[in-house]
């Protein structure tokens, strides 16, 4: 117990190996003055496995070295206390050397190998502490969506790792720094801050700063808390960042700060790396949709272009000439033909210009609760012109809120509705309808027209495609196209469901609690 409690003193008090070597000698005075009396020349062997457990103690608990003093100690009070002649250190019997001889070995050899062993324990179990983690992180890292999550993430767990007040991920540029992930609201660095991430840089070392005071070096550890830590890092592919720690680090127990800090810098250069890779992945995918754009334009559109144009043409060049005399009622029906052809022309061309924005990724959505049945009404009173004076029903109950954004939907809930009525029979109508579904809301727009083919169903939704039915039908080919991305901007998807007796395209939306 009192051995015990001496060890757990030198351990929570951080207490040095001088401390344990008077307390190994405090300890084997008190053995020996306890035992030397009691004990003949016949206990010798007693003796000496008492100051042997003694000795593997002290190696235990403060080392190699206190376990050598020891030794050496144990060796001298046997000799002197127990080995005849009594009180002198001569050795007359040759076996006592021997023994002796053998005592001292044993124990260096047992201090040698419990230092080591103690040493490779701290060193596991830094190793368990900075594993534990890295583990953490990794796991983050692997669930992030996309490298700007996986870079705050990162900047999260260097903050809780090390119980700081704020981390914040920088790369390097020519004359400024880029932030690019921050557990605190977004800044610029000062002047000052500036510099030091320059000066971490340019040296490869860890700069910290203490008050007012700036110290340079390759290591964490120091008696004193830091104020900012700026660790650099190199970026796979050249180039260089820094993550900027402000408060004092306090690295989990048992873990090396130096290596874990080391580790938080290779990982965020990966991660840069990886944003780096997925922008350009972005771009070359932007590319390459916009040439199959441009391709399936040339090839699909230019009929749709180049009809109404001639369509338009032919009647105004038949309204200025001369030789012919033209009825009112004549003139009356290619008028109208070029008012139709007109709104043609201007229907393909922003469907294009839509598209286009759609696919460079120039509409950036504004989510937000949507009264359901309200959407439904607007886009009705919207597109009463386009029915032609058909009947166009809304069902939905009141209070039934969705997730979305206002005017994409309300734009995607008029093109199919547009779509509702060239696709009804004569006589037909559509219908708008809202319900809910466990978590979602599911909006129908259906018409009462004959559906569409099975063979054309896995298509509706491809840019430029009309359909085999739909032969005499004008349009793009890309109104359920654009459908499609609105919905999908706004969070939600749309599906289509045909019979005999009617299409019906449906869009589910995350459903939401009202506004307060």
């Amino acid at each position: 117990m009192v051995w015990h409690a001496l060890r757990t003193l030198a351990v929570t008090r951080g207490l040095d190996a001088r401390i344990g070597a008077g307390a190994t000698v405090a300890v084997l005075a008190g053995l020996t003055a306890a035992l030397a009396p009691l004990l003949g020349e016949q206990e010798i062997l007693v003796a000496t496995l008492v100051y042997l457990l003694v000795v593997l103690l002290a190696s235990a608990a403060w080392g190699y070295r206190v376990g050598l003093f020891s030794a050496v100690l144990a060796n001298l009070l046997l000799n002197f206390f127990f080995i005849p002649p009594l009180h002198t250190v001569t050795v007359q019997e040759l076996h006592n050397v021997v023994s002796l001889a053998l005592f001292l070995a044993v124990a260096v050899v047992g201090a040698s190998m419990l230092s080591l062993l103690k040493q490779q324990l701290a060193v596991a179990s830094e190793r368990r502490a900075e594993l534990s983690v890295m583990l953490d992180l990794s796991r983050e890292l692997a669930s992030a969506p996309t490298p700007e999550r996986a870079l705050e993430s990162l900047a999260w767990s260097v903050t809780r790792a090390f119980r700081a007040n704020r981390c914040e991920i920088l790369q390097a540029s020519d004359k400024n720094w880029l932030l690019l992930a921050s557990t605190g609201p977004r800044r610029a660095l000062t002047p000052e801050e500036a510099s030091l991430a320059r000066a971490a840089v340019e040296t490869g070392q860890v700069v910290r700063t203490r008050g007012d005071r700036r110290q340079t070096t390759s290591a964490v550890r120091t008696s004193q808390p830091a104020t900012g830590t700026y660790l650099p890092f190199q970026l796979p592919g050249g180039g260089a960042g820094v993550i900027h720690i402000a408060g004092a680090l306090t690295a989990p127990t048992g873990s090396d700060p130096d290596a874990l800090l080391r580790a938080f810098g290779d990982e965020a250069g990966v991660a840069i790396h990886r944003s780096r890779l997925a922008e350009q992945a972005r771009e070359a995918e932007a590319a390459r949709r916009s040439d199959e754009f441009k391709t399936a334009l040339l090839s699909s559109v230019s009929h749709d272009l180049r009809s109404p144009l001639t369509a338009i043409k032919a009647a105004v060049g038949s309204l200025r000439s001369p030789e012919v005399p033209w009825t009112d009622a004549d003139r009356e029906n290619l008028l109208g033909a070029i008012e139709s052809q007109t709104d043609r022309l201007t229907s393909t061309v922003s469907d294009l210009l839509d598209m286009s924005r759609l696919e460079g990724g120039a509409i950036q959505p504004d989510i937000e609760p949507i009264e359901a049945r309200g959407l439904l009404v607007d886009a009705a009173n919207r597109a009463r012109e386009l029915t032609g004076g058909r009947r166009l029903e809304v069902e939905g109950p009141d209070g039934l809120w969705v997730s979305g954004d206002y005017g994409l939907l309300l734009q995607a809930l008029g093109n199919l509705i547009e779509n509702a009525h060239k696709s009804s029979v004569a006589g037909g109508g559509s219908r708008l309808t809202a319900r809910r579904q466990d978590g979602r809301v599911l909006i129908d727009v259906a018409d009462e027209g004959p559906g569409i083919a099975a063979a054309d169903l896995p298509r509706v939704f491809e840019r430029f495609y009309r359909g085999t039915t739909s032969k005499g039908t004008q349009g793009t080919g890309l109104g359920l196209a654009i459908v499609r991305s609105l919905v999908e901007l706004s969070g939600g998807e749309v599906t289509v469901d045909t019979s005999p007796s009617g299409t019906s395209f449906r869009i589910a939306l995350p459903r939401v609690e009202a506004p307060l």
